[in-house]
């Protein structure tokens, strides 16, 4: 895992983002970004396979309704 965002470098990102958000929003947001961080860290991990994920199925319905 790279080193932690300092929140000076996650300001940065909101407001490259174009996010309107005030201090205190930034700060909310800043003080979560280490459970996010985490989170992404396990869903780019090379190693995991396909079947970490459930299987997501979509038939659309064709004009006759089948």
């Amino acid at each position: 895992m790279s080193s932690p965002l300092s929140q000076i470098e996650f300001e940065a990102l909101v407001k490259r983002a174009g996010l309107p958000l005030s201090p205190a929003e930034i700060a909310d947001m800043y003080s979560a970004w280490p459970h996010i961080e985490r989170f992404a860290a396990r869903l780019r991990n090379p190693a995991r396979g396909r079947e970490a994920e459930p299987a997501h199925l979509f038939r659309p319905l064709n004009a006759q309704g089948v």
